[in-house]
């Protein structure tokens, strides 16, 4: 039986136009390794995009961004309200040098910034 504690296909931000509407809201906080746009929206599911883009590196580093990303995220949405907004989360180029737990933090004191965690 698979466990809850993934990140679902309803979880995340997958069309183009959902991405373009949180970033172009323009609240974001950043960070050394990440970048967090903010979108709030009264009565919707939350969920959560991450993007790396060409500056990160090579395909290998993107896809390894991306990955601490997500995981990063995963482990702290428990603290987050269920509704209520959408996060998208940008790769910087500092993110290259990162372990998981170096990007975990950063992302809980972003999230912390925007009144998202306690």
């Amino acid at each position: 039986m698979p466990s809850n504690d993934g990140l679902g296909k309803s979880e995340r931000i997958t069309r183009k136009f959902e991405y373009s509407s949180v970033i172009s809201q323009r609240k974001i906080t950043a960070g050394r390794y990440l970048r967090a746009y903010l979108l709030i929206e009264q009565g919707a599911k939350r969920k959560a995009g991450f993007i790396a883009g060409k500056k990160v590196g090579p395909a290998v580093v993107r896809n390894r961004a991306r990955r601490l990303l997500k995981e990063s995220y995963r482990r702290l949405k428990s603290e987050l309200e269920d509704q209520g907004f959408k996060l998208v989360f940008v790769a910087t180029p500092g993110i290259r040098d990162a372990n998981a737990d170096g990007v975990q933090a950063e992302m809980r004191s972003i999230l912390r910034k925007m009144g998202l965690v306690d």
